[in-house]
């Protein structure tokens, strides 16, 4: 049966984007791979971040994986590891976010492949679940983002990824070959749990003039912590955690990416 009800994926997210206070441009914070429940779990830095996007307006993008919800059938030992049941896991995630999307910040939800553990095993979408619970776009596993700021549109293809790739170098290749396929200002990945950004030069013709267009590539770091980690005992480098923030320009077409 067609799925018709409220909280289905959209194909373009289109939002109106406010200004950060006293500045010329829109902010979006990119924040995924949580994982609330792993033992790894950074609760500190993560709220920090929550709080500081609540303290300053600045908008959020989810970049799905935000509970760890691991089942019997998921790979390794993490059905034992995991510090909470999945309810208290989905509980606890939407109370952190409820405060930002009262205020209309949380642009919308990308569903993880962790989340979708439990669509797997019983058919129940707990990121939809959680996205209606919210009030915000569902996105599924990925979507094409509109940005209005002021009178220039920016378009962001964010999707949570499945790359299985262990240093940087790799995680950003693969991004650049998957972003192949979307003319846009911003591609923003999550899953691999690194913080990186690049960007790639194009070329375009518009009337009689060769316009250059920079798109940037971004992946959008994690709150896991490396001790204990499964990336320590796979031998993967250590990387930055938290979220990176991307302003929006409203005086010409310009992204600039922070951590």
């Amino acid at each position: 049966m067609r799925d018709t009800i409220l909280g289905r994926p959209i194909r373009l997210n289109q939002k109106t984007l406010k200004l950060d206070k006293g500045k010329d441009y829109a902010s979006v914070v990119f924040i995924g791979d949580v994982h609330y429940g792993s033992p790894q779990f950074d609760q500190k830095r993560f709220l920090r971040m929550i709080d500081y996007c609540y303290k300053n307006n600045l908008y959020v993008l989810l970049m799905g994986d935000l509970m760890e919800v691991s089942t019997r059938y998921s790979i390794g030992s993490g059905v034992y590891e995991q510090e909470y049941p999945g309810q208290s896991q989905y509980e606890q995630i939407v109370e952190w976010f409820k405060p930002l999307a009262k205020k209309k910040l949380i642009l919308g939800l990308l569903e993880g492949n962790h989340e979708k553990r439990v669509y797997q095993l019983s058919g129940v979408n707990v990121s939809k679940m959680m996205a209606r619970e919210l009030g915000v776009s569902f996105l599924g596993d990925a979507c094409w983002n509109k940005f209005k700021v002021g009178n220039i549109i920016y378009h962001v293809y964010a999707f949570h990824g499945r790359t299985g790739a262990r240093f940087e170098g790799t995680a950003l290749l693969a991004l650049e070959r998957m972003s192949a396929s979307f003319f846009c200002d911003v591609v923003a990945m999550g899953h691999a749990h690194k913080m990186i950004s690049s960007a790639v030069i194009m070329q375009r013709v518009i009337g009689n003039q060769v316009i250059e267009h920079r798109k940037h590539l971004l992946i959008t770091g994690s709150y896991l912590k490396y001790d204990n980690s499964y990336a320590q005992a796979a031998g993967m480098p250590i990387s930055k955690l938290g979220s990176p923030k991307v302003k929006f320009s409203v005086k010409e077409r310009d992204v600039h990416i922070s951590w």
